[in-house]
Order: structure tokens, then C-alpha cells, then sequence
């Protein structure tokens, strides 16, 4: 059955002068519990627009956007560099988050990235939000930047740019430069060699600046238009919009597509050996994981690779003679 399509208001009134990153004029991704939902609510001057969570599931389940008409007062250059364009703010799920599948997220996303595009909502940015708070880089965060990076394209790096969030929980500032120091030398150097940029969220309760770098959220968004103003038409496209629209391929045909195929087939295989062990574990008597828990993650994970599939011969002639719709990516 066909997943039911929720409305959205800022997409549906979609204008070609729309400022778009991802989806709109600022369309922010990263992991789950980054502080996505936050940043965007603090764009707004309103707690609850987008929804957070203390939790550590995530809370974020849809693709949620709101079209801003114009920055605070107080933003008078953006507001006269907008000069009446809206900023349409979207918030997406991570792709470690904890109910939904990647490949469902990375279909959403796309989804509403090629629906964009198609009524010429040129992406102005792409915000990608890393908290600070948390210690080392583990391989669902390299994951996540791994597709990250394959759903933008190194052509569009230009447009993106790692915010870094939650400076105040670290114990001092030294502490927060190390873990850039590490970050762009190892994890975001070919991005930033590419041309993304860092910026970093000041802390709300601050009364200083912590370093030139870091900045409120408003201040963020006026670094990224005054840079998407000075590119041209066909370097405000991310790679997965020119896959899908311009190229007409399938999701499991783009590189982000395939990319989550190959992470997914890898994690399978690892599923399968944990539980052959715990099978071996149990015959010998010793202390094991549930088999049956065992079973149902080799089973999740068997049913997101079905779904990147590529498609078949019915499906490319349904598409070939115009059979299939062509809003959906």
C-alpha cells in the first residue's frame, strides 16, 4: 500500500523566489537528538513550532516546514537582501532514528526534495547540525554523513554548512575546539575541502560570544543567503534532485540509494554472524542474547533492503510510457 502523503502547507505554496536549503530556504538534517528541532524553533521565536524531545528517541517524525515572510526586526540587512522572498524552514528526521527505517527517512526526504525542485524551489543552503555534547564519532554518525554527503553531491558542497550545537554543555570552550580540530581534520575534511563551511550556535544563554564563529541562528541564515545570492541557477541543485528529476532515475538508483544499500547489506551480514554466535553461545550453555531479538533486527533490516530494490522491467515500461506519476520520486 502506498504511503499516505501529508500535506504541507509551505511546500504546496512553493514560489520559484523561495530561498530553499534541502527543502526550503533552510532546510536543516542531521543526526537524531542534534538539536534540529530546537535551532529551527529558535529561528522562530516560539518553543514548541517543531517538536523536541528530552528524550533520547527521536521526535521528529515527519518532514515538517513553516515559510518565514521576513527575519526579526532587528536583521535589517537579511530582511533588505530578501527583499520580500520567503525562508522556508524545514525539519527532517535523522537517519539513526528510532522508529522509522533509513531508507523510509531517505525516501521522505528525497520525496520532498524532488517536489521542491519540481516547482523550482531552488535550495538556498543545507544546515547540518552536529552536537557537540557528544563524545567520539561513532559509525552510525559516520553513516549518517556518509548518505549525508551522497544525497548532496560534492558539486553542491558550496551550499552546505556543519553547524555545531549545545556548546554550553561542554566543561570549557578548549574543550569544544579540540573536537573541532578533530572533526574537520578527519570526518568533514573532504566536505569543507569541497567547500562547506562551519559555523557554530551560540549558546542561548550566553552573554558573550564564545569566537567570531559562533553566532545566533539568524546570524547563521544571513551567512547562507548572502552566499546562495552569489551563485548561479545550476549550482543551487543538490545531486539526489538532479538524479530524480533531471535524470529521471529511481531512489534505489541514486548514489544516496546506493549507498544505504551497500550500509544496509553490510549491517545484515554482521545481524547474521551475531546471531549464528548467540545460537553457538546457547548450545554451549552460555549466558546469550534472545535469538528471537536476534531475528527481528535481521528482519527489519532485510525489509529495508527490499524496499531499495531497484526496480523492474514493469516498473521502467510503467515509467517509460508515462504510466507512473511523476511527483513522486
Amino acid at each position: 500500500m502506498a504511503r499516505k502523503r501529508l500535506v504541507d502547507a509551505a511546500l504546496e505554496d512553493g514560489l520559484d523566489t523561495d530561498i530553499v536549503i534541502p527543502p526550503g530556504c533552510n532546510s536543516v538534517m542531521g543526526p537524531t537528538k542534534a538539536g534540529k528541532s530546537s535551532f529551527l524553533n529558535d529561528l522562530l521565536g516560539k518553543p514548541d513550532v517543531f517538536k523536541v524531545g528530552s528524550k533520547l528517541a527521536s521526535c521528529t517524525e515527519v518532514i515538517a516546514s513553516r515559510a518565514v515572510n521576513h527575519a526579526p526586526q532587528e536583521y535589517t540587512q537579511l530582511n533588505r537582501l530578501l527583499n520580500g522572498r520567503r525562508i522556508v524552514l524545514v525539519d527532517t528526521p535523522g537517519f539513526d532514528d528510532t522508529y522509522m527505517g533509513d531508507e523510509e527517512i531517505l525516501s521522505r526526504i528525497s520525496e520532498w526534495l524532488t517536489r521542491s525542485y519540481r516547482k523550482k524551489m531552488l535550495v538556498g543552503g543545507v544546515l547540518y547540525l552536529h552536537d557537540m555534547s557528544r563524545d567520539g564519532f561513532p559509525g552510525s554518525l559516520l553513516r549518517n554523513l556518509t548518505l549525508f554527503t551522497k544525497l548532496c553531491g560534492h558539486d553542491a558542497m558550496e551550499q552546505v554548512a556543519f553547524v555545531t550545537t549545545k556548546w554550553d554543555r561542554l566543561r570549557n570552550t578548549k574543550e569544544g575546539d579540540d573536537r573541532i580540530a578533530e572533526l574537520s581534520e578527519d570526518f568533514w575534511r573532504e566536505n569543507i575541502a569541497n567547500g562547506a563551511q562551519v559555523f557554530h550556535v551560540q549558546p542561548p544563554n550566553s552573554n558573550s560570544r564564545l569566537s567570531p564563529l559562533h553566532m545566533k541562528p539568524w546570524k547563521i541564515i544571513h551567512q547562507i543567503v548572502v552566499a546562495a545570492d552569489t551563485r548561479d541557477v545550476e549550482d543551487r541543485i543538490l545531486q539526489i534532485q538532479r538524479e530524480i528529476v533531471d535524470d529521471q532515475r529511481f531512489l534505489p538508483e541514486t548514489e544516496a540509494g546506493k549507498e544505504l544499500r551497500f550500509t544496509l547489506a553490510a549491517l545484515l551480514e554482521k545481524a547474521k554472524e551475531l546471531k549464528r554466535r548467540a545460537r553457538e553461545d546457547a548450545r554451549a550453555g552460555r549466558p546469550t542474547e534472545s535469538l528471537e531479538a536476534r531475528q527481528k533486527e535481521i528482519d527489519r533490516i532485510a525489509t529495508q533492503l527490499k524496499a531499495l530494490r531497484p526496480p523492474g522491467l514493469l516498473t521502467r515500461a510503467k515509467r517509460f510510457f508515462g504510466l507512473l506519476g511523476n511527483v513522486e520520486p
